[in-house]
């Protein structure tokens, strides 16, 4: 073979492809992916969330350290959450107090960016008053975890941390479970 008969060859095997490719029967098109509807976050997809809560933990002071327990109802709404419940025992106080508390949670990543069905954290905190304690400030942090489109359970871990005599910190590891409200 010559020079010139290589060029043909080449040439001719590189056009082959080009025909086999028109001459290909055309696929269909591939169905159009349609976005996937955002995951709920449980409870919190609602205005208004009510609910139920309990814990223990530990009550701590100088005077003295001793198991506590807190169980309550709670009433949430955009950013805020308003409780009422027992707790006990206080270190060196009482028994058992009442206690009445508003909070603000936010949370830690934004739910539009969630996009997924595991929850969110939050950072939680604001006032409480025990009534046979004196008043404490608490914070804390949480997890709340969907259960379905209108149900989450919250798990928390929050220090109520009172300055009375003897000034003392009430840690309590607390479960919450959260209910939608219709509007």
């Amino acid at each position: 073979m010559n020079a010139r008969s290589n060029y043909r060859y080449a040439l001719i095997l590189g056009i082959i492809p080009f025909f086999q490719i028109g001459a290909a029967q055309t696929l269909p098109a591939a169905p159009a992916k349609v976005a996937p509807a955002p995951s709920s976050v449980g409870a919190y997809d609602w205005f208004g969330r009510a609910g139920w809560v309990c814990g223990t933990g530990a009550s701590t002071s100088s005077a003295a350290t001793k198991p506590t327990g807190q169980c309550g109802g709670i009433f949430s709404g955009p950013f805020f959450d308003l409780e009422i419940g027992v707790m006990g025992p206080q270190a060196n106080r009482s028994s058992v107090s009442g206690y009445l508390s508003t909070n603000v949670w936010v949370p830690l990543i934004p739910f539009q960016k969630l996009g997924n069905k595991y929850g969110v954290p939050l950072v939680v905190g604001g006032y409480t008053r025990m009534f046979e304690t004196g008043n404490a400030v608490d914070y804390g942090l949480a997890f709340a975890h969907p259960i379905d489109s209108s149900h989450s359970i919250q798990f928390e871990v929050r220090d109520y941390c009172a300055d009375s005599n003897p000034a003392q910190h009430n840690v309590v590891f607390r479960i919450v479970w959260f209910t939608g409200l219709p509007d």
